[in-house]
Protein backbone atom coordinates (compact mmCIF):
# COMPACT_ATOMS: atom_id res chain seq x y z
CA UNK A 1 0.00 0.00 0.00
CA UNK A 2 1.29 3.52 -0.96
CA UNK A 3 0.78 6.46 1.32
CA UNK A 4 -2.41 7.14 -1.04
CA UNK A 5 -5.39 5.48 0.05
CA UNK A 6 -7.94 7.65 -1.65
CA UNK A 7 -8.08 5.93 -5.52
CA UNK A 8 -10.29 7.39 -8.45
CA UNK A 9 -10.56 5.87 -11.32
CA UNK A 10 -12.31 7.74 -14.46
CA UNK A 11 -13.32 5.31 -16.62
CA UNK A 12 -13.59 2.31 -13.82
CA UNK A 13 -15.89 0.36 -15.55
CA UNK A 14 -14.47 0.01 -18.89
CA UNK A 15 -12.23 -2.69 -19.99
CA UNK A 16 -8.86 -1.92 -18.72
CA UNK A 17 -10.84 -0.27 -15.61
CA UNK A 18 -13.19 -2.92 -14.19
CA UNK A 19 -9.63 -5.19 -14.07
CA UNK A 20 -8.06 -2.07 -12.54
CA UNK A 21 -10.95 -1.43 -10.01
CA UNK A 22 -10.78 -4.98 -8.56
CA UNK A 23 -7.20 -4.92 -8.09
CA UNK A 24 -7.53 -1.72 -6.15
CA UNK A 25 -9.96 -3.26 -4.18
CA UNK A 26 -8.29 -6.49 -3.18
CA UNK A 27 -5.22 -4.01 -2.48
CA UNK A 28 -7.41 -2.65 0.11
CA UNK A 29 -7.61 0.66 -1.60
CA UNK A 30 -10.83 3.07 -1.10
CA UNK A 31 -12.20 3.74 -4.53
CA UNK A 32 -14.15 5.78 -6.26
CA UNK A 33 -15.03 5.38 -9.54
CA UNK A 34 -16.48 8.18 -12.43
CA UNK A 35 -17.45 6.31 -15.55
CA UNK A 36 -20.43 7.77 -18.20
CA UNK A 37 -21.63 3.77 -18.21
CA UNK A 38 -22.05 3.86 -22.14
CA UNK A 39 -21.13 0.59 -21.69
CA UNK A 40 -23.25 -0.28 -18.88
CA UNK A 41 -21.78 -1.24 -15.48
CA UNK A 42 -21.60 -5.31 -15.48
CA UNK A 43 -17.63 -4.62 -15.48
CA UNK A 44 -18.07 -3.69 -11.92
CA UNK A 45 -22.01 -4.49 -11.29
CA UNK A 46 -20.69 -6.54 -8.13
CA UNK A 47 -18.48 -4.38 -6.37
CA UNK A 48 -20.99 -1.97 -6.43
CA UNK A 49 -23.53 -4.08 -4.93
CA UNK A 50 -20.99 -5.09 -2.13
CA UNK A 51 -20.42 -1.83 -1.21
CA UNK A 52 -16.64 -2.28 -2.49
CA UNK A 53 -16.24 0.81 -4.72
CA UNK A 54 -18.46 4.43 -4.37
CA UNK A 55 -19.39 4.70 -8.08
CA UNK A 56 -20.27 8.27 -9.66
CA UNK A 57 -22.60 7.55 -13.01
CA UNK A 58 -21.53 10.69 -15.28
CA UNK A 59 -19.79 12.52 -17.88
CA UNK A 60 -16.18 13.57 -17.33
CA UNK A 61 -17.10 16.58 -19.11
CA UNK A 62 -19.56 18.14 -17.07
CA UNK A 63 -17.77 19.83 -14.47
CA UNK A 64 -20.10 20.19 -11.86
CA UNK A 65 -19.45 16.76 -10.43
CA UNK A 66 -15.88 16.66 -10.76
CA UNK A 67 -16.05 18.56 -7.16
CA UNK A 68 -17.79 15.60 -5.42
CA UNK A 69 -16.47 12.90 -6.85
CA UNK A 70 -12.62 14.23 -6.12
CA UNK A 71 -13.38 14.66 -2.38
CA UNK A 72 -10.78 13.37 0.01
CA UNK A 73 -9.12 11.49 -3.34
CA UNK A 74 -5.38 11.54 -3.18
CA UNK A 75 -4.50 10.11 -6.57
CA UNK A 76 -6.70 9.75 -9.99
CA UNK A 77 -6.25 7.09 -12.51
CA UNK A 78 -7.60 8.98 -15.87
CA UNK A 79 -8.25 6.00 -18.40
CA UNK A 80 -11.65 7.86 -19.39
CA UNK A 81 -11.64 8.45 -23.34
CA UNK A 82 -12.90 7.90 -26.62
CA UNK A 83 -10.83 4.90 -27.37
CA UNK A 84 -9.44 4.09 -30.89
CA UNK A 85 -9.41 5.60 -34.62
CA UNK A 86 -12.36 4.27 -35.47
CA UNK A 87 -14.51 5.19 -32.81
CA UNK A 88 -13.15 8.88 -32.91
CA UNK A 89 -13.24 9.31 -36.73
CA UNK A 90 -17.07 8.60 -36.46
CA UNK A 91 -17.10 11.19 -33.23
CA UNK A 92 -14.16 13.67 -33.07
CA UNK A 93 -16.10 16.63 -31.75
CA UNK A 94 -16.79 14.32 -28.95
CA UNK A 95 -13.78 12.71 -29.61
CA UNK A 96 -11.49 16.39 -28.84
CA UNK A 97 -14.11 17.16 -25.93
CA UNK A 98 -13.46 14.35 -23.90
CA UNK A 99 -9.92 13.14 -24.92
CA UNK A 100 -8.75 17.07 -24.86
CA UNK A 101 -10.92 19.82 -22.89
CA UNK A 102 -12.15 17.08 -20.53
CA UNK A 103 -9.09 15.75 -19.66
CA UNK A 104 -7.37 19.09 -18.91
CA UNK A 105 -10.65 20.27 -16.81
CA UNK A 106 -10.19 17.27 -14.46
CA UNK A 107 -6.45 18.09 -14.10
CA UNK A 108 -7.70 21.61 -13.31
CA UNK A 109 -10.12 20.39 -10.53
CA UNK A 110 -7.61 17.84 -9.21
CA UNK A 111 -5.05 20.86 -8.44
CA UNK A 112 -7.71 22.69 -6.98
CA UNK A 113 -8.95 19.30 -5.09
CA UNK A 114 -5.61 18.93 -3.37
CA UNK A 115 -4.85 15.40 -5.24
CA UNK A 116 -1.63 14.90 -4.69
CA UNK A 117 -0.48 12.56 -7.91
CA UNK A 118 -2.32 12.01 -11.28
CA UNK A 119 -1.96 8.99 -13.53
CA UNK A 120 -2.84 9.24 -17.68
CA UNK A 121 -3.84 6.84 -19.34
CA UNK A 122 -2.07 7.30 -23.30
CA UNK A 123 -1.09 5.05 -25.80
CA UNK A 124 1.92 3.53 -27.93
CA UNK A 125 0.55 4.82 -31.09
CA UNK A 126 1.51 8.32 -30.54
CA UNK A 127 4.40 6.62 -32.19
CA UNK A 128 2.71 6.42 -35.31
CA UNK A 129 5.44 4.26 -37.72
CA UNK A 130 9.23 4.02 -36.91
CA UNK A 131 11.95 2.12 -38.56
CA UNK A 132 14.02 2.41 -35.51
CA UNK A 133 12.89 0.69 -31.91
CA UNK A 134 11.49 3.70 -30.03
CA UNK A 135 11.25 4.99 -26.87
CA UNK A 136 10.03 7.48 -24.30
CA UNK A 137 12.42 9.95 -25.97
CA UNK A 138 11.15 9.48 -29.48
CA UNK A 139 9.94 11.91 -31.21
CA UNK A 140 5.79 11.23 -31.55
CA UNK A 141 3.74 11.14 -35.00
CA UNK A 142 0.26 11.27 -34.95
CA UNK A 143 -1.19 9.30 -37.98
CA UNK A 144 -4.92 9.42 -36.12
CA UNK A 145 -7.14 11.56 -34.69
CA UNK A 146 -6.85 9.52 -31.31
CA UNK A 147 -3.08 9.62 -31.64
CA UNK A 148 -3.54 13.32 -31.31
CA UNK A 149 -5.83 14.07 -28.79
CA UNK A 150 -3.85 11.74 -26.82
CA UNK A 151 -0.57 14.29 -27.40
CA UNK A 152 -2.07 16.92 -27.03
CA UNK A 153 -3.07 15.73 -23.48
CA UNK A 154 0.04 14.21 -22.68
CA UNK A 155 1.83 17.56 -22.73
CA UNK A 156 -0.86 19.75 -20.41
CA UNK A 157 -0.92 16.27 -18.16
CA UNK A 158 2.71 16.89 -17.59
CA UNK A 159 2.68 20.52 -17.90
CA UNK A 160 0.28 20.89 -14.89
CA UNK A 161 3.70 19.66 -12.79
CA UNK A 162 4.37 21.48 -9.41
CA UNK A 163 5.54 20.82 -6.11
CA UNK A 164 2.28 19.62 -4.79
CA UNK A 165 1.10 17.53 -7.90
CA UNK A 166 2.68 15.08 -9.02
CA UNK A 167 1.38 14.33 -13.23
CA UNK A 168 2.90 10.81 -14.83
CA UNK A 169 2.20 9.17 -18.16
CA UNK A 170 1.75 5.69 -19.18
CA UNK A 171 1.59 4.53 -22.68
CA UNK A 172 -0.08 1.21 -22.94
CA UNK A 173 0.96 -1.12 -25.74
CA UNK A 174 -2.30 -2.53 -27.16
CA UNK A 175 -4.12 -4.13 -24.53
CA UNK A 176 -5.69 -8.02 -24.86
CA UNK A 177 -7.03 -10.36 -22.30
CA UNK A 178 -9.95 -10.96 -20.12
CA UNK A 179 -11.99 -8.60 -18.77
CA UNK A 180 -15.64 -8.14 -16.48
CA UNK A 181 -16.35 -5.59 -19.76
CA UNK A 182 -14.97 -7.58 -22.70
CA UNK A 183 -13.53 -5.92 -26.15
CA UNK A 184 -13.72 -8.30 -29.33
CA UNK A 185 -12.43 -4.34 -31.38
CA UNK A 186 -8.72 -5.23 -30.05
CA UNK A 187 -6.04 -6.33 -32.00
CA UNK A 188 -5.50 -9.54 -30.74
CA UNK A 189 -9.19 -10.28 -29.79
CA UNK A 190 -10.32 -9.82 -33.51
CA UNK A 191 -8.16 -12.14 -35.11
CA UNK A 192 -9.48 -14.38 -32.84
CA UNK A 193 -12.98 -13.93 -33.11
CA UNK A 194 -12.67 -14.17 -37.31
CA UNK A 195 -10.36 -16.81 -37.09
CA UNK A 196 -13.59 -18.47 -35.73
CA UNK A 197 -16.23 -16.86 -37.23
CA UNK A 198 -15.15 -16.71 -41.15
CA UNK A 199 -12.21 -19.16 -40.66
CA UNK A 200 -10.32 -16.09 -42.08
CA UNK A 201 -7.54 -13.72 -40.27
CA UNK A 202 -7.37 -10.95 -42.46
CA UNK A 203 -4.13 -8.62 -41.92
CA UNK A 204 -3.14 -5.21 -43.37
CA UNK A 205 0.56 -4.91 -43.43
CA UNK A 206 1.47 -8.21 -42.18
CA UNK A 207 5.07 -7.42 -41.31
CA UNK A 208 4.15 -4.25 -39.34
CA UNK A 209 5.30 -4.05 -35.71
CA UNK A 210 2.77 -3.79 -32.89
CA UNK A 211 3.56 -3.88 -29.25
CA UNK A 212 0.85 -6.03 -27.16
CA UNK A 213 0.16 -5.84 -23.15
CA UNK A 214 -2.31 -8.10 -21.16
CA UNK A 215 -4.85 -6.00 -19.21
CA UNK A 216 -3.76 -7.33 -16.00
CA UNK A 217 -0.93 -6.36 -16.44
CA UNK A 218 -1.76 -2.69 -17.83
CA UNK A 219 -3.83 -2.42 -14.37
CA UNK A 220 -0.88 -3.74 -12.63
CA UNK A 221 1.28 -0.99 -14.00
CA UNK A 222 -1.31 1.41 -12.93
CA UNK A 223 -0.86 0.09 -9.26
CA UNK A 224 2.81 0.53 -9.50
CA UNK A 225 2.95 4.06 -10.37
CA UNK A 226 -0.19 4.37 -7.13
CA UNK A 227 2.58 2.65 -5.00
CA UNK A 228 6.17 4.40 -5.91
CA UNK A 229 7.24 7.11 -4.27
CA UNK A 230 10.28 8.33 -6.51
CA UNK A 231 10.68 8.49 -10.61
CA UNK A 232 6.74 9.26 -10.85
CA UNK A 233 6.29 12.88 -11.47
CA UNK A 234 7.01 14.19 -14.57
CA UNK A 235 7.71 10.93 -15.95
CA UNK A 236 6.72 8.93 -18.77
CA UNK A 237 6.75 4.90 -19.09
CA UNK A 238 6.14 2.60 -21.69
CA UNK A 239 3.99 -0.42 -20.20
CA UNK A 240 4.17 -3.27 -21.91
CA UNK A 241 7.23 -6.43 -22.23
CA UNK A 242 10.41 -6.23 -25.17
CA UNK A 243 9.16 -9.71 -25.98
CA UNK A 244 6.09 -8.89 -26.71
CA UNK A 245 6.19 -6.63 -29.81
CA UNK A 246 4.80 -8.41 -32.22
CA UNK A 247 4.48 -8.84 -36.00
CA UNK A 248 0.77 -8.71 -37.29
CA UNK A 249 2.05 -11.89 -39.67
CA UNK A 250 3.74 -13.58 -35.95
CA UNK A 251 0.23 -13.06 -33.98
CA UNK A 252 -2.18 -14.34 -36.91
CA UNK A 253 0.61 -17.24 -36.81
CA UNK A 254 0.31 -17.96 -33.05
CA UNK A 255 -3.71 -17.86 -33.06
CA UNK A 256 -3.85 -20.17 -36.28
CA UNK A 257 -2.18 -22.93 -34.58
CA UNK A 258 -4.98 -22.81 -31.98
CA UNK A 259 -7.47 -22.56 -34.72
CA UNK A 260 -6.25 -24.52 -37.38
CA UNK A 261 -9.02 -24.31 -39.34
CA UNK A 262 -8.52 -20.53 -39.97
CA UNK A 263 -6.57 -19.45 -42.66
CA UNK A 264 -4.48 -16.33 -42.82
CA UNK A 265 -5.31 -13.50 -45.87
CA UNK A 266 -3.17 -9.89 -46.66
CA UNK A 267 -5.51 -7.57 -47.66
CA UNK A 268 -5.48 -3.64 -48.92
CA UNK A 269 -8.76 -2.77 -47.41
CA UNK A 270 -7.83 -2.70 -43.76
CA UNK A 271 -5.39 0.27 -43.58
CA UNK A 272 -3.51 0.82 -40.60
CA UNK A 273 -0.07 2.84 -41.19
CA UNK A 274 0.76 1.77 -37.82
CA UNK A 275 4.32 0.29 -37.42
CA UNK A 276 6.20 0.62 -34.20
CA UNK A 277 8.82 -1.80 -32.29
CA UNK A 278 8.60 -0.14 -28.69
CA UNK A 279 11.36 -0.75 -25.85
CA UNK A 280 9.79 -0.92 -22.12
CA UNK A 281 13.26 -1.10 -20.82
CA UNK A 282 12.61 2.20 -18.87
CA UNK A 283 9.71 0.95 -16.61
CA UNK A 284 11.74 -2.58 -16.03
CA UNK A 285 14.65 -0.02 -15.05
CA UNK A 286 13.35 2.40 -12.76
CA UNK A 287 10.21 1.03 -11.58
CA UNK A 288 10.76 -2.59 -11.20
CA UNK A 289 7.80 -3.62 -13.39
CA UNK A 290 7.67 -6.67 -15.41
CA UNK A 291 4.53 -7.93 -16.64
CA UNK A 292 3.14 -11.94 -15.81
CA UNK A 293 1.42 -12.63 -19.24
CA UNK A 294 2.11 -13.61 -22.52
CA UNK A 295 -0.20 -13.16 -26.00
CA UNK A 296 -0.15 -17.55 -25.71
CA UNK A 297 -1.39 -16.94 -22.45
CA UNK A 298 -4.21 -14.49 -23.66
CA UNK A 299 -5.22 -16.57 -26.51
CA UNK A 300 -5.69 -19.79 -24.26
CA UNK A 301 -7.66 -17.57 -21.43
CA UNK A 302 -10.32 -16.31 -24.22
CA UNK A 303 -10.87 -19.16 -26.62
CA UNK A 304 -10.99 -20.66 -22.71
CA UNK A 305 -13.98 -18.73 -21.92
CA UNK A 306 -15.79 -19.22 -25.43
CA UNK A 307 -15.30 -23.03 -25.45
CA UNK A 308 -17.15 -22.89 -22.08
CA UNK A 309 -20.35 -21.01 -24.06
CA UNK A 310 -19.90 -17.89 -21.29
CA UNK A 311 -18.55 -15.89 -24.17
CA UNK A 312 -20.14 -15.07 -27.34
CA UNK A 313 -17.29 -12.92 -30.11
CA UNK A 314 -20.43 -12.10 -31.85
CA UNK A 315 -22.10 -9.85 -29.55
CA UNK A 316 -21.64 -5.86 -30.46
CA UNK A 317 -21.54 -5.42 -26.65
CA UNK A 318 -17.84 -6.32 -27.29
CA UNK A 319 -17.22 -3.50 -29.96
CA UNK A 320 -16.70 0.63 -28.89
CA UNK A 321 -17.59 1.46 -31.71
CA UNK A 322 -20.83 -0.34 -32.40
CA UNK A 323 -22.27 0.91 -28.84
CA UNK A 324 -20.33 4.84 -28.08
CA UNK A 325 -21.19 5.72 -31.48
CA UNK A 326 -25.18 4.67 -30.33
CA UNK A 327 -24.64 6.58 -27.03
CA UNK A 328 -22.37 9.45 -26.57
CA UNK A 329 -23.90 12.76 -27.39
CA UNK A 330 -22.18 16.42 -27.91
CA UNK A 331 -21.61 17.74 -24.90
Amino acid sequence: MSKFSNILVTGGAGYIGSVLTRKLVSSKYNVKVLDSLIFGQDGISDLISNNSVKLFPGDIRNKKIHTDVLKDIDCVVHLAAIVGEPLCSKIPEIAKQINELATKQIVDSCKKAGVQRFIFASTCSNYGSALETVNEDTPLESLSLYSETKVKSELNVLNSQDKNFEPCVLRFATAYGLSPRMRFDLLLQEFIRDALIDKKISIFGPNHWRPLVHVDDIASSCITAIENSKNISGEIYNVGDNEQNYTKKHLAEMIQKHIPSSTIEVTETKQDPRNYKVSFDKIKNKLNFNVSKTAEDGIDEILNKIKSGKLDPRDGQFSNLAKAVECVKVF
